[in-house]
């Protein structure tokens, strides 16, 4: 009887489940006036669609009513630098007092907007000046009291960076009282594909002081709600240099346990803090609500850190709309996997710039599922039914085994 009963139960709560996963969000498509359309995604879905875009569908309406799913190119707008070396001869190599003169002969007439210098020495910190000219005779500052660093063991920031110029000739100014081992420099055409990154607002920024025998301190970053992200932009008040090893912390998820809310953090990479560099870093993209970076002050104070921006790329669908109206998206469905389409394999043929669509109320709907992966009951109303049987089973086999309980 007991088994019998216990069989029933997990029935019982099987079936719950299922009536519970049976709904996703839908947003009307308006505004379809042509094959093409971009359809950006709204905030709210990204809270909606867990740790994948696996969810997402657009569809329409074939000749008979039926749903028909659009096919679509999710796209992410993210800013990428693209660096290509540039072939470069040391034509010259001088020195004046404490300044150390250094030129470079371009053999292709490019753009130019990055230098890397190769330097063997093991420890410097030294202002630099770099020129450009297109006959070696008259010269234009390109930077003037840069900074390059070397600490042994620990970080070396030898990368020279600015606007696009087009000089034949570069001339890289030292000022140091050892002579600069130079053994090469490395000069780069600087491309940036087109993009744009949406920046998100933080709830809050938290700095949580460390345990006076605690060297490390954190800062929480809450974003209030769930969010794409991929870039920080971290910005420390400090008039002192600084050297801070740094690990970046994404929450996955909250567990409820007996002793209150448990958070589940994933580690997303390490970096380092410096007064020498922007603080920018790039990550692969996570969805989360709250960051934690955790600083290693070593035997230094916390840095301040008041501001960060938080940012991810844009993200749109590029839809082809091959059926009828009316048209929706539909997002959240986890029992999903990523849709498979053609158009993936033609990316170059696709239009550049389609018009956009707009979105209409979000709405909790059924999921509409094909028939390998329909629901065991897709009338609601013979699931209610059977609900109500399984609760009178269920009082019948308790009172039965009340009734069959020996008398004391």
């Amino acid at each position: 009887m007991k088994n019998k009963l216990i069989l029933i139960v997990v029935l019982f709560l099987f079936l719950i489940s299922e009536s519970y996963a049976q709904h996703h969000y839908e947003q009307p498509v308006e505004q379809v006036t042509e094959q093409w359309h971009r359809v950006e995604l709204p905030i709210e879905l990204f809270g909606r669609i867990g740790s994948s875009y696996a969810s997402l569908r657009v569809y329409g309406q074939d000749e008979k009513g039926a749903a028909i799913e659009q096919p679509y190119l999710l796209q992410k707008e993210t800013p990428r630098t693209i660096l290509r070396e540039v072939p470069t001869d040391i034509i010259n190599q001088t020195r004046q007092g404490n300044d150390y003169f250094f030129t470079f002969k371009i053999t292709d007439t490019l753009l130019l907007g990055q230098v890397n210098l190769d330097i063997k020495n093991e420890e410097f910190d030294w202002k630099i000046m770099l020129e450009g000219s297109t006959d070696q005779k008259e010269w234009f500052t390109m930077l003037d009291d840069y900074r390059i660093i070397a600490i042994p063991d620990a970080y070396r920031f030898t990368q020279l960076n600015f606007s696009p110029v087009n000089y034949p000739f570069l001339r890289l100014k030292i000022k140091a009282t050892k002579k600069p081992l130079l053994a090469s420099a490395k000069i780069y055409t600087v491309a940036t594909s087109k993009g744009e990154y949406q920046e998100w607002t933080p709830k809050s920024i938290t700095q949580i002081k460390p345990k006076p025998e605690s060297k490390t301190s954190h800062l929480l970053i809450d974003l209030g709600r769930p969010l794409p992200v991929s870039y920080l932009n971290i910005m420390p008040v400090a008039d002192y240099d600084y050297y801070r090893g740094f690990t970046t912390w994404f929450l996955t998820d909250s567990t409820k346990t007996d002793k209150g809310w448990r958070e589940n953090w994933r580690r997303v990479a390490s970096g380092t803090l410096s007064s020498f560099d922007k603080n920018i870093f790039t990550y692969p993209e996570k969805i989360t609500t709250k960051i934690k970076l955790e600083i290693n002050n070593q035997d230094n104070q916390p840095l301040t850190i008041p501001t960060v921006q938080v940012k991810s790329a844009k993200h749109h669908l590029l839809v082809r709309f091959d059926n009828k109206a009316p048209y929706t998206l539909h997002y959240g469905n986890h029992t999903l996997r990523h849709p498979s389409y053609d158009l993936v394999k033609f990316k170059n043929k696709l239009p550049k710039a389609p018009t956009l669509v707009t979105l209409g109320k979000t709405t909790l709907v059924p999921d509409m599922r094909k028939e390998e992966g329909k629901a065991l009951f897709e009338n609601s109303l013979w699931l209610y039914l059977l609900m109500g049987i399984i609760i009178i089973v269920l009082g019948t086999f308790t009172l039965k085994m009340m009734r069959s309980e020996p008398k004391e």
